[in-house]
Protein backbone atom coordinates (compact mmCIF):
# COMPACT_ATOMS: atom_id res chain seq x y z
CA UNK A 1 0.00 0.00 0.00
CA UNK A 2 1.08 3.73 0.10
CA UNK A 3 0.49 7.14 -1.57
CA UNK A 4 0.31 7.11 -5.35
CA UNK A 5 0.03 11.07 -5.80
CA UNK A 6 -0.76 13.93 -3.89
CA UNK A 7 -4.48 13.76 -5.10
CA UNK A 8 -4.22 9.74 -3.81
CA UNK A 9 -3.27 11.00 -0.31
CA UNK A 10 -5.77 13.91 0.27
CA UNK A 11 -8.12 11.35 -0.69
CA UNK A 12 -7.12 9.04 2.18
CA UNK A 13 -7.03 12.18 4.54
CA UNK A 14 -10.32 13.00 3.76
CA UNK A 15 -11.74 9.81 4.84
CA UNK A 16 -9.82 9.87 7.76
CA UNK A 17 -6.79 8.44 7.18
CA UNK A 18 -5.08 11.24 9.33
CA UNK A 19 -4.09 11.74 12.85
CA UNK A 20 -1.94 13.98 15.31
CA UNK A 21 -0.33 13.85 18.49
CA UNK A 22 0.95 16.72 20.36
CA UNK A 23 3.34 16.30 23.17
CA UNK A 24 4.70 18.39 26.16
CA UNK A 25 7.58 17.65 28.12
CA UNK A 26 9.70 19.34 30.99
CA UNK A 27 13.12 20.10 30.48
CA UNK A 28 15.99 18.03 31.92
CA UNK A 29 18.69 19.88 33.75
CA UNK A 30 22.21 18.88 32.41
CA UNK A 31 24.85 20.17 31.01
CA UNK A 32 25.17 21.90 27.63
CA UNK A 33 26.11 20.13 24.12
CA UNK A 34 24.29 17.32 25.67
CA UNK A 35 21.92 14.53 24.52
CA UNK A 36 19.11 14.16 26.47
CA UNK A 37 16.32 11.09 26.29
CA UNK A 38 13.06 12.79 26.62
CA UNK A 39 11.11 9.77 27.19
CA UNK A 40 12.19 10.31 30.76
CA UNK A 41 11.40 13.63 31.05
CA UNK A 42 7.70 14.55 33.09
CA UNK A 43 5.37 15.66 31.26
CA UNK A 44 2.57 14.29 28.64
CA UNK A 45 3.21 11.80 28.17
CA UNK A 46 4.44 10.75 30.89
CA UNK A 47 7.95 9.78 32.06
CA UNK A 48 9.91 6.35 31.32
CA UNK A 49 11.10 5.25 34.07
CA UNK A 50 13.26 2.31 32.50
CA UNK A 51 11.19 -0.71 34.91
CA UNK A 52 12.11 -4.24 34.37
CA UNK A 53 14.38 -6.99 35.44
CA UNK A 54 17.62 -6.26 35.47
CA UNK A 55 19.99 -6.94 32.11
CA UNK A 56 16.83 -8.44 30.82
CA UNK A 57 15.37 -7.10 27.60
CA UNK A 58 12.02 -5.28 27.73
CA UNK A 59 10.46 -4.61 24.67
CA UNK A 60 8.27 -1.55 23.76
CA UNK A 61 5.42 -0.26 21.61
CA UNK A 62 2.85 2.10 20.72
CA UNK A 63 -0.27 0.26 23.26
CA UNK A 64 1.67 -0.75 26.18
CA UNK A 65 4.62 1.37 26.02
CA UNK A 66 7.70 -0.64 28.61
CA UNK A 67 4.67 -2.72 30.19
CA UNK A 68 3.89 -0.42 32.80
CA UNK A 69 3.94 3.36 31.57
CA UNK A 70 2.67 4.13 27.97
CA UNK A 71 4.98 6.55 27.58
CA UNK A 72 5.58 7.09 23.45
CA UNK A 73 3.55 9.18 21.24
CA UNK A 74 0.04 7.59 20.51
CA UNK A 75 0.22 7.64 16.83
CA UNK A 76 -3.04 5.90 15.84
CA UNK A 77 -2.52 2.44 16.24
CA UNK A 78 -1.78 0.20 13.68
CA UNK A 79 -2.95 0.39 10.26
CA UNK A 80 -1.71 -2.61 7.94
CA UNK A 81 -1.93 -3.34 5.33
CA UNK A 82 -2.05 0.54 4.54
CA UNK A 83 1.27 2.35 5.18
CA UNK A 84 1.95 5.32 7.89
CA UNK A 85 3.61 8.30 6.94
CA UNK A 86 4.55 11.81 8.62
CA UNK A 87 3.47 14.23 6.84
CA UNK A 88 4.27 17.35 8.94
CA UNK A 89 6.12 17.59 12.02
CA UNK A 90 6.85 20.57 14.58
CA UNK A 91 7.73 22.38 17.98
CA UNK A 92 7.70 25.02 19.99
CA UNK A 93 9.35 26.66 23.31
CA UNK A 94 8.71 28.73 25.62
CA UNK A 95 12.24 30.08 25.16
CA UNK A 96 15.07 30.78 23.43
CA UNK A 97 17.66 29.04 25.17
CA UNK A 98 16.64 26.52 23.12
CA UNK A 99 18.68 27.79 20.31
CA UNK A 100 20.63 25.74 17.89
CA UNK A 101 18.57 22.23 19.50
CA UNK A 102 18.15 19.28 17.40
CA UNK A 103 15.23 17.10 18.26
CA UNK A 104 15.57 13.45 16.63
CA UNK A 105 12.77 11.20 16.23
CA UNK A 106 13.03 7.58 17.19
CA UNK A 107 11.39 4.48 17.56
CA UNK A 108 12.18 3.08 20.77
CA UNK A 109 12.40 -1.00 20.19
CA UNK A 110 13.18 -1.86 23.74
CA UNK A 111 16.04 -1.66 26.22
CA UNK A 112 17.87 -3.55 28.80
CA UNK A 113 17.48 -1.75 32.29
CA UNK A 114 19.74 -2.01 35.56
CA UNK A 115 22.81 -1.99 34.24
CA UNK A 116 25.34 -0.92 36.92
CA UNK A 117 28.51 1.51 36.45
CA UNK A 118 29.63 0.62 39.71
CA UNK A 119 31.85 -2.43 37.95
CA UNK A 120 34.79 -3.65 35.54
CA UNK A 121 32.95 -7.10 35.05
CA UNK A 122 31.37 -7.99 31.76
CA UNK A 123 27.37 -7.52 32.43
CA UNK A 124 25.73 -10.01 30.14
CA UNK A 125 22.22 -9.19 28.63
CA UNK A 126 19.22 -11.88 28.47
CA UNK A 127 16.46 -11.98 26.34
CA UNK A 128 16.28 -11.33 22.76
CA UNK A 129 15.32 -8.74 21.28
CA UNK A 130 11.76 -8.80 19.09
CA UNK A 131 12.62 -5.83 16.42
CA UNK A 132 10.31 -3.55 14.18
CA UNK A 133 12.79 -3.76 11.39
CA UNK A 134 14.59 -7.04 9.53
CA UNK A 135 17.75 -8.29 10.72
CA UNK A 136 17.90 -5.00 13.04
CA UNK A 137 18.81 -2.74 9.76
CA UNK A 138 19.31 0.50 10.80
CA UNK A 139 18.72 0.22 14.38
CA UNK A 140 21.13 1.83 16.84
CA UNK A 141 22.16 1.40 20.49
CA UNK A 142 22.76 4.36 22.73
CA UNK A 143 22.80 4.42 27.02
CA UNK A 144 20.37 6.37 28.89
CA UNK A 145 21.59 7.01 32.69
CA UNK A 146 18.89 6.20 34.92
CA UNK A 147 20.79 6.79 38.28
CA UNK A 148 23.27 9.81 37.90
CA UNK A 149 26.48 9.11 37.76
CA UNK A 150 29.72 9.55 39.87
CA UNK A 151 33.35 11.50 38.90
CA UNK A 152 35.27 8.62 38.14
CA UNK A 153 35.82 8.17 34.16
CA UNK A 154 35.15 5.78 32.26
CA UNK A 155 34.76 3.86 28.99
CA UNK A 156 32.46 1.65 27.47
CA UNK A 157 32.40 -1.82 25.22
CA UNK A 158 29.61 -3.42 24.04
CA UNK A 159 29.46 -6.90 22.23
CA UNK A 160 26.72 -7.04 19.73
CA UNK A 161 24.83 -9.28 16.63
CA UNK A 162 24.91 -7.31 13.35
CA UNK A 163 22.53 -6.96 11.02
CA UNK A 164 24.28 -10.22 9.06
CA UNK A 165 23.66 -12.37 12.10
CA UNK A 166 27.58 -11.95 12.71
CA UNK A 167 27.78 -12.38 16.69
CA UNK A 168 30.70 -11.32 19.13
CA UNK A 169 31.31 -7.83 17.31
CA UNK A 170 33.53 -6.51 20.11
CA UNK A 171 32.79 -1.95 19.56
CA UNK A 172 35.35 0.86 20.12
CA UNK A 173 35.71 2.01 23.49
CA UNK A 174 33.52 4.92 24.07
CA UNK A 175 34.17 7.54 26.30
CA UNK A 176 31.31 8.16 29.44
CA UNK A 177 30.50 11.76 31.12
CA UNK A 178 31.39 12.08 34.39
CA UNK A 179 28.56 13.17 36.56
CA UNK A 180 25.91 12.61 33.81
CA UNK A 181 22.19 13.31 35.31
CA UNK A 182 19.36 10.61 34.84
CA UNK A 183 17.87 11.17 31.73
CA UNK A 184 20.84 11.93 29.53
CA UNK A 185 22.47 9.86 27.28
CA UNK A 186 25.39 8.69 29.31
CA UNK A 187 28.34 9.51 26.39
CA UNK A 188 26.76 11.70 24.60
CA UNK A 189 28.70 14.85 26.01
CA UNK A 190 31.97 13.52 26.34
CA UNK A 191 32.15 11.28 22.55
CA UNK A 192 29.48 14.10 21.40
CA UNK A 193 27.46 11.72 19.56
CA UNK A 194 23.84 9.71 20.79
CA UNK A 195 24.61 6.76 19.59
CA UNK A 196 27.62 4.21 20.34
CA UNK A 197 29.32 2.79 17.26
CA UNK A 198 29.11 0.14 15.02
CA UNK A 199 32.02 -1.84 13.36
CA UNK A 200 33.02 -1.01 9.62
CA UNK A 201 29.93 -2.33 7.67
CA UNK A 202 27.24 -2.48 9.92
CA UNK A 203 24.40 -0.90 9.35
CA UNK A 204 21.95 -2.68 12.07
CA UNK A 205 22.44 -4.54 15.16
CA UNK A 206 20.40 -7.27 16.19
CA UNK A 207 20.87 -8.27 20.04
CA UNK A 208 23.77 -6.92 22.60
CA UNK A 209 25.24 -9.96 24.56
CA UNK A 210 27.24 -7.64 27.56
CA UNK A 211 28.44 -4.34 28.28
CA UNK A 212 31.57 -3.78 29.77
CA UNK A 213 33.08 -0.28 31.96
CA UNK A 214 36.70 0.43 32.26
CA UNK A 215 36.20 1.87 35.73
CA UNK A 216 33.99 1.53 38.51
CA UNK A 217 31.63 4.64 38.97
CA UNK A 218 28.33 5.11 41.00
CA UNK A 219 25.23 4.83 38.65
CA UNK A 220 23.18 2.80 36.41
CA UNK A 221 22.27 2.81 32.67
CA UNK A 222 19.92 1.35 30.25
CA UNK A 223 20.84 0.17 27.11
CA UNK A 224 18.13 0.85 24.60
CA UNK A 225 18.19 0.05 20.80
CA UNK A 226 16.23 2.75 18.41
CA UNK A 227 15.81 3.12 14.90
CA UNK A 228 15.80 7.19 14.37
CA UNK A 229 13.63 8.11 11.90
CA UNK A 230 14.14 11.98 11.01
CA UNK A 231 15.71 15.56 12.57
CA UNK A 232 14.64 18.58 13.28
CA UNK A 233 16.61 21.92 14.41
CA UNK A 234 15.79 25.30 16.46
CA UNK A 235 17.65 27.69 14.38
CA UNK A 236 19.55 30.86 16.43
CA UNK A 237 16.82 32.13 18.42
CA UNK A 238 14.15 30.36 16.99
CA UNK A 239 11.44 29.53 19.62
CA UNK A 240 9.02 27.46 16.78
CA UNK A 241 9.69 24.96 14.14
CA UNK A 242 7.86 23.37 11.51
CA UNK A 243 8.20 20.88 8.82
CA UNK A 244 6.25 19.88 6.03
CA UNK A 245 7.76 16.10 5.01
CA UNK A 246 5.51 16.77 1.52
CA UNK A 247 7.12 19.42 -0.31
CA UNK A 248 9.20 21.44 2.09
CA UNK A 249 11.54 18.64 2.62
CA UNK A 250 10.31 15.32 0.85
CA UNK A 251 10.90 12.80 2.91
CA UNK A 252 7.51 11.24 4.76
CA UNK A 253 9.29 8.59 7.38
CA UNK A 254 7.21 5.07 7.74
CA UNK A 255 5.96 4.65 10.92
CA UNK A 256 5.28 1.23 11.13
CA UNK A 257 2.97 -0.65 13.35
CA UNK A 258 3.71 -0.73 16.94
CA UNK A 259 6.36 2.07 16.73
CA UNK A 260 7.19 3.42 20.13
CA UNK A 261 7.73 7.14 19.22
CA UNK A 262 10.08 8.93 21.44
CA UNK A 263 12.44 12.18 21.01
CA UNK A 264 16.13 12.55 21.56
CA UNK A 265 17.20 16.00 22.34
CA UNK A 266 20.49 17.52 22.22
CA UNK A 267 20.90 20.61 23.91
CA UNK A 268 22.81 24.17 22.41
CA UNK A 269 25.51 25.61 23.91
CA UNK A 270 23.01 26.42 26.62
CA UNK A 271 21.04 24.14 28.33
CA UNK A 272 17.57 25.36 28.97
CA UNK A 273 16.16 25.27 32.78
CA UNK A 274 12.66 24.77 33.94
CA UNK A 275 11.38 25.18 30.75
CA UNK A 276 8.76 22.97 28.31
CA UNK A 277 9.54 21.38 25.03
CA UNK A 278 6.17 21.08 22.94
CA UNK A 279 6.02 19.01 20.00
CA UNK A 280 3.75 17.99 17.21
CA UNK A 281 3.70 15.00 14.76
CA UNK A 282 1.01 14.14 12.11
CA UNK A 283 0.45 10.84 10.17
CA UNK A 284 -1.53 9.70 7.15
CA UNK A 285 -2.00 6.41 5.56
CA UNK A 286 -3.50 4.77 2.90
Amino acid sequence: MGFSSIPDLLSEISIGKFHRVDSLKNTITASGNTWIDFSSATGNPPANTYPGTALTWQGCDEATGNGTTVFGLRHGGNVSPDTKHIVTIGANTNTTSFLSTQLMLVDLQGYWPGISTNTTAAQTLSGTPTLRYTNGVGVKAYLVQTAAGGLTAQNVTYTYTDDAGNTGNVAANTTMTSQAVAGQIAHSSASGTNFLPFNSGDIGIRNVASVTFSAANTGTVALCLARPLLTISFGSGAATIERDLLNQVFSMPRVVDGACLTWLVLYGSTAPITQVLNTYIEVAWG
